[in-house]
């Protein structure tokens, strides 16, 4: 898998700017899930649910739920 990740970011490099930045982001995005897969640290900030208590969140298996 690493060597087929390899050769698809090569083929990045190969294509004009406009495209290639696009082809990154996505692969960046979607591939390597940078933009969901990460750890809130406490020195940086705070789970939504700690800063409103009031809200009442439904989580994804709540939401779910109702269409079994």
């Amino acid at each position: 898998m690493a060597q087929k990740s390899k050769i698809l970011i090569s083929s990045f490099y190969k294509s004009p700017f406009p495209f290639n930045l696009f082809l990154f982001i996505g692969h960046s995005g979607f591939v390597k899930g940078d933009g969901t897969n990460f750890e809130i640290e406490e020195s940086f900030g705070v789970e939504t649910s700690e800063l409103y208590l009031e809200v009442k969140y439904t989580t994804v298996d709540e939401y779910l739920d109702q269409f079994v």
